[in-house]
């Protein structure tokens, strides 16, 4: 719908969610960094960063884990990949574990 190309987001999908005030400028970093805060307390409870995808105490915790572990498949080849250097790095000053199935 915006930039012209094609989207499931309907007008009256728009009006809603603008009625309701609807945050359309969430930073990115912010979300990520609650995230990894989170991730952090999981860590200091249990010793380890081995979130399962489906944790019923923090469900979005166990889908971001696996997501980072996707987008940074994703960068190793060289593929368009929401993870940064960055992020990289402060996962891997947590010993984050990048693949489970080793």
């Amino acid at each position: 719908m915006m930039e012209n190309k094609p989207s499931p987001m309907t007008q009256s999908r728009l009006n809603t969610l603008n009625e309701i005030e609807f945050d359309w400028g969430v930073n990115n970093d912010e979300a990520w960094q609650k995230r990894y805060d989170e991730l952090m307390a999981f860590k200091a409870r249990t010793g380890h960063c081995r979130v399962p995808q489906n944790f019923a105490e923090n469900k979005a915790l166990g889908r971001w884990v696996d997501n980072q572990r996707r987008q940074y498949k994703l960068m190793m080849e060289n593929k368009p990949s929401a993870m940064t250097l960055r992020r990289v790095n402060t996962l891997n000053e947590i010993d984050f574990d990048w693949c489970v199935n080793d």
